[in-house]
């Protein structure tokens, strides 16, 4: 091996050895800050939504190894499903890049006692008076309950012809989602019109703009104080 072919060398495994150290702290950082949990066992539905539970309150021990919490407090989701209920399906995810992000999904039939005692509970909790957020323009489905802000939706819809009932949420940060969740909740149970993917047009309405002039961000937000989109 001649000289130059040494020194060659030489520069190329420098340079490997550099890339490495760049890099693989890098990939340690994101491979750690990333948190994801999924859970489709209707086994663990109350650890994530009875009264103590992680997806309720912030009073749990998950916290100590991740921030899995909630963004918005789910009074619409039940603490526990009725005696009778035949679920027919139901998935969690927490999902956090960057910022946490959540999908609940859960969907049960019950007898007519059960069904009328949950449909009223729903019925007696507040909701906004603008609820239509990120391009909805109704529900499907008679609304039982929605709380709709910044944050995203949590609803609960009736299905009166099944007899079932169906609970949705997605809440997430900076006006769009990074779950796919048009892959786990069937289109027919979303609101129409809604759009919460990435570059949705409430973000791109929302998202900070550069003033040429000052060279300082303007941000403009079609949100009020109480996180309900104006119109």
């Amino acid at each position: 091996m001649d000289k130059r072919t040494k020194v060659k060398l030489r520069i190329v495994l420098i340079v490997i050895l550099l890339v490495g150290i760049i890099v693989t702290p890098v990939v340690c950082i994101i491979t750690h800050w990333v948190e994801k949990n999924i859970v489709t066992d209707i086994e663990d539905y109350e650890t994530y939504f009875g009264a103590q539970g992680i997806h309720r309150t912030s009073n749990t021990s998950k916290l100590k190894k991740t921030s899995e919490s909630y963004l918005v407090i789910n009074n619409i989701f039940p603490e526990k499903l009725p005696e009778s209920a035949e679920v027919e399906d139901f998935y969690y995810e927490y999902y956090n890049p960057w910022d946490p992000c959540y999908l609940s999904y859960l969907v049960y039939r019950c007898d007519v006692n059960d069904y009328k005692a949950e449909t009223e509970r729903l019925k007696q909790i507040p909701r906004p008076t603008d609820y239509l957020i990120y391009g909805a323009t109704d529900f499907p489905y008679p609304l039982l309950a929605v709380n709709a802000s910044y944050y995203g939706y949590i609803y609960a819809l009736a299905d009166e012809a099944q007899q079932e009932i169906v609970y949705v949420e997605l809440t997430f940060c900076n006006h769009f989602t990074d779950i796919d969740y048009e892959k786990v909740i069937p289109q027919k149970y979303l609101p129409l019109g809604f759009d919460a993917k990435e570059g949705n047009p409430t973000w791109e309405e929302n998202r900070p703009k550069i003033d040429v002039t000052s060279g300082e961000a303007e941000k403009e937000d079609s949100f009020n104080d109480t996180g309900i989109e104006r119109n």
